[in-house]
């Protein structure tokens, strides 16, 4: 191949880089409408695994009760850590939201509201891993409207102090005064609290449901360590959308609560997260794969570009593409012509 050539696909190839880097890609589910409220099959049991509501199902809901069991293992864990939302006047809540922040947080958007007096419409809050789950296997396979979602374990909406607003614009003031921060155009809806008290919670949502599997499950227990890799990914995968028959640690009087938070506190992001990275090889076993990144991922260097979000992706490669050829075509018959 000429030198010519070389240089020109060299052109096509960093071009195709740089302006894939400069593409935005929100890492969580953020489409500026409300969290899935499609159709649950009713085929589905609370029998069936979470497995099966990732193609029987479109909404968060299918794994509720689950969900809600994690939240009160939380509440067991960790006293007083989360409170309802869907008690605080003023709010209009989505009817897939699952009503619940950080202590703090919930009590900084019941002033945020009381300060502006109108009606507070918010699209997502807590997200517990069954549900983030859900996101990210429907993003994968394309399903539900998912544009693209955070991997399990990794969504700021698992730590509840993630929101997102439908009327950001308005609401804005009045948030980030009471503690919110805007994450900004690139994901206009969300706003974090990073006020005093709020926590990193993410991995203590994955310790909760792990604890939950090894109460139900002592011939299979996993580590207590609140890491969210394959096995844990498997027995999640495995777990009944209907909630396990031993529900939270409360329920047993012997059961002693986890020392009082260590967690770091919640730094929130300046930017939406993108296309999180692979998860830990899986075993050589029968069981379902690890979730790999989805298509156009992040590589080592934590730049993506999804063909379905880049603003004219395709027709900007083909453009490309064409003005090297010429640009090569060129150059050869000058060379000719010396």
């Amino acid at each position: 191949m000429s030198s010519a050539w070389i240089r020109a696909l060299s052109v096509v190839t960093l071009s195709f880089t740089v302006g894939a880097c400069a593409f935005d890609t929100d890492g969580d589910h953020h489409d500026d409408g409300e969290e899935p409220t499609g159709q649950v099959s009713s085929e589905l049991s609370a029998t069936d695994t979470v497995e099966a509501a990732v193609s029987q199902a479109c909404s968060t809901t299918a794994v509720k009760a689950l969900s809600q069991q994690l939240v009160d293992e939380i509440q067991c864990m960790r006293p007083g850590t989360l409170s309802r939302i869907d008690n605080i006047s003023g709010l209009s809540l989505g009817s897939a939201v699952f009503p619940y922040l950080q202590t703090p947080a919930a009590k900084a958007l019941a002033s945020a509201q009381q300060a502006r007096g109108r009606t507070l419409a918010i699209n997502s809050a807590l997200r517990a891993l069954p549900q983030q789950y859900l996101l990210y296997r429907w993003y994968r396979a394309g399903r539900c409207g998912i544009g693209l979602a955070a991997s399990p374990g990794r969504s700021n909406h698992e730590s509840a102090v993630a929101l997102d607003i439908q009327d950001n614009a308005g609401w804005r003031s009045s948030m980030t005064s009471k503690g919110f921060r805007w994450l900004g155009s690139s994901d206009p809806v969300h706003f974090d609290f990073v006020g005093s008290g709020a926590v990193d919670l993410r991995g203590l949502s994955v310790k909760a449901f792990q604890r939950l599997w090894n109460r139900n499950h002592p011939e299979d227990r996993i580590d207590e360590d609140g890491a969210y890799g394959p096995q844990t990914e498997k027995r999640l995968a495995r777990s009944p959308i209907g909630g396990f028959a031993k529900g939270a640690c409360s329920a047993s009087p012997t059961t002693v609560a986890d020392p009082a938070p260590a967690d770091a506190p919640f730094v929130a992001p300046t930017e939406a997260d993108g296309p999180e990275p692979e998860p830990e090889a899986a075993s050589t076993t029968d069981e379902p794969a690890p979730l790999a990144p989805a298509p156009g991922a992040a590589d080592a260097q934590g730049c993506a570009a999804s063909p379905t979000r880049a603003t004219g992706g395709g027709a900007w490669a083909a453009l490309l593409t064409a003005a090297a050829i010429a640009t090569a075509t060129r150059r050869r018959r000058r060379a000719a012509a010396r």
